[in-house]
């Protein structure tokens, strides 16, 4: 049985060099069994991740960070949400920014060093 390590796409758009991606969190996530046991939360680290793992073929990074700065969670994202990622990549200082949102409550954001790819 294969185990659901990623948010399910629903859409993607970019607009001057930002892209945006509509992604549902899947209630069948394998992190939520203990992240945590009746009251299930998608890890900090997991978004941080995602917001790697997605960037890197869009963005033409490498999807792993050097460095993280401003890392704010300030909701919950849980089974089910329908959250927004931003992504948008500073090339002269080499730092990805990512926000989540969930309608017009921000979730989390930061800003990661990455290495760019040519």
């Amino acid at each position: 049985m294969n185990e659901v390590r990623d948010p399910e796409l629903l859409d993607e758009r970019t607009h001057d060099g930002t892209w945006l991606l509509d992604l549902r969190i899947p209630p069948e996530l394998a992190h939520f069994p203990g992240h945590f046991p009746g009251a299930p939360v998608v890890p900090g680290v997991l978004q941080v991740q995602w917001a790697l793992a997605l960037a890197a073929p869009r963005l033409a990074i490498a999807p792993h960070c050097r460095e993280m700065e401003a890392l704010k969670f300030q909701r919950l994202l849980r089974p089910g949400d329908v959250v927004q990622l931003e992504l948008r990549l500073d090339r002269e200082r080499g730092k990805l920014h990512f926000a989540y949102r969930l309608d017009d409550q921000h979730c989390s954001s930061g800003r990661l060093r990455v290495e760019l790819r040519a």
